[in-house]
């Protein structure tokens, strides 16, 4: 708990609504409430699969505020995945004092994952219910140390409830473990994972399989969904690919030194590890260097499992220099360690690695010591509580979407900026497009959201080529250059839309326009209606 709350200061915190907060939000108030986004065809096709975030979020919407649940979810996975390390670090047998050095390696430095792993890393700053497959997959790998494989087992099916494909990474990652360890072990893990997550299955998988027809026709799912939608996940910098690779050779040196005490312990950190070779094999040679392409390994999002890498790397490197002693290997493993922290350190893991080594330093004294050790830690978190960024969404924009929810009807419909992934949570009104809802694993969503970004949205010459989250502020730029009287008009006209939100450039004025009306008028925002 010490250290779980003192990452979690040291990371920081973003209150809700922050990122995917935009999308998954509505999804769940569209389930609750089938009245809200009536005409919405983007939001009303993507078949939600966080399962867990929505009961999180129905849990604050009945009384307690939703902001205030998901804070007591972030600190509660911090404290959760801080015991699940310690609990890897102690089935192979390292000190489990040694959590801090693990937290300051794998989680507070500026890469804690690759791609789609960066998004919040393994302790998050806010609430995301990827964090909560990866610590069910991270407790599933504790428990499988201990072995207690039934528990490993319902952990892993927990992660499906929570993010289903980060469940799937775990069941390669742990399968393959106890598959060289254990075979038999491996059936019991299949058995208990798969009877526990059918529920989520089947509700995932009928929104999924009902997702059909749509009028956007057949597109490259690779070229204009995935590489176009998140080019971050799929085109990862030399540089990352490097850090995180050194993270595989600290695990693999590490699993050779435990080989050399014990045969179980060894066989299943090489397990892991060629897991998580096989998952950056595929990040390198079929994202990075275009070889390969399939639609099946762009769906695997082959990233998003590293800050599993970042911590498991790490205590498995940790354990065999413990269970080995200094020696020449040893040695070169810690060179491995020193490396890391040279290119992925920080100060905020510096800290914590400081910690770590002086609570490592008294685990040979009676507990008195380390009790102080440990307390003084608890209370870095009281003293320096974690840093709350301000909200991601000017003001002047929450009041003008504030206008819509108050003053228009309930089942209209608006043209807005691609980039405003905002408008359905505060508005609570049908979008006919935005950039965020773009469901690249359902083809007939992705084909429906990329003609309608194309339909409403006119890049200049030399944007077109512009691609993903980095084109955002481009792309909206361009749409409000773009937002002439006549052009609103026609795009109005063609989508059935009853109202266009048009972004507003600082001290510029919006355009009147004949046969249009603006019924709200902001500092960021203007909204346009046809005028009867």
């Amino acid at each position: 708990m010490a250290f779980g709350l003192m990452a979690h200061a040291l990371v920081g915190h973003v209150p809700f609504p922050f990122g995917d907060d935009f999308a998954y939000a509505p999804l769940a108030e569209y389930k609750a409430n089938g009245a809200l986004f009536a005409r919405d065809d983007q939001l009303q096709m993507f078949a939600n699969h966080a399962l867990v975030y929505e009961w999180l979020y129905w849990l604050g919407q009945s009384g307690p505020g939703v902001e205030p649940v998901f804070r007591v979810a972030v600190i509660a996975l911090a404290v959760v995945c801080a015991g699940a390390v310690m609990g890897a670090l102690g089935g192979f047998g390292a000190p489990m004092l040694a959590l801090p050095v693990v937290l300051a390696l794998g989680v507070l430095g500026p890469l804690d994952g690759l791609g789609r792993g960066d998004f919040g890393g393994l302790i998050g700053a806010f609430f995301h219910h990827h964090n909560v497959a990866l610590a069910c997959v991270l407790l599933a790998v504790a428990a499988a140390l201990g072995r207690r494989f039934v528990l490993a087992g319902l952990c892993l099916a927990g992660a499906a409830y929570a993010q289903p494909m980060t469940a799937i990474h775990g069941a390669w990652i742990l399968g393959l473990g106890l598959l060289l360890a254990q075979p038999r072990a491996t059936w019991t893990l299949a058995c208990v994972a798969l009877i526990a997550a059918l529920p989520a299955v089947w509700i995932v998988g009928r929104g999924v399989l009902a997702d059909a027809g749509g009028e956007g026709g057949e597109i490259d799912l690779i070229t204009d969904a995935y590489r176009f939608r998140a080019p971050h996940h799929y085109d990862p910098p030399w540089g990352d690919i490097g850090v995180a690779t050194l993270y595989l050779l600290a695990g693999w040196t590490g699993a050779a030194l435990v080989a050399r005490t014990d045969r179980w312990l060894g066989r299943f950190g090489v397990g892991l590890m060629l897991a998580f070779t096989v998952l950056h094999a595929v990040t390198l040679v079929v994202y990075k260097l275009g070889v390969a392409e399939t639609s099946a390994l762009f769906i695997l999002d082959a990233n998003r499992s590293t800050p599993l890498l970042f911590v498991l790397g790490p205590v498995i490197a940790l354990a065999g220099i413990w269970r080995v002693g200094v020696g020449t290997a040893s040695l070169g493993c810690g060179v491995v360690l020193a490396a890391i922290v040279g290119v992925n350190g920080s100060v905020a893991g510096a800290g914590m690695l400081a910690a770590g080594l002086v609570v490592m330093g008294l685990h040979r004294f009676e507990w008195g010591p380390r009790a102080t050790a440990v307390g003084a830690c608890l209370a870095v978190p009281l003293v320096f509580p974690p840093a709350t960024l301000p909200p991601f969404v000017p003001a002047e924009t929450r009041d003008v979407l504030a206008q819509i929810r108050a003053q228009t009807p309930q089942d209209a419909l608006f043209v807005i900026p691609v980039g405003l992934s905002s408008f359905r949570h505060y508005a609570q009104r049908s979008a006919y497009v935005d950039f965020k809802l773009f469901s690249v694993a359902q083809p007939a969503q992705a084909a429906l959201t990329r003609a309608r970004i194309d339909q409403v949205l006119t890049p200049k010459p030399e944007h077109v080529e512009a691609i993903g989250w980095p084109a955002i502020a481009l792309w909206d730029e361009d749409q409000r250059q773009a937002g002439t009287c006549e052009a609103m008009g026609a795009i109005m006209q063609a989508t059935g839309a009853e109202y266009y939100v048009r972004a507003v450039a600082p001290g510029e004025v919006p355009p009147t326009c004949a046969g249009l009306v603006r019924p709200i008028t902001g500092a960021t925002l203007v909204v346009y209606e046809a005028a009867e």
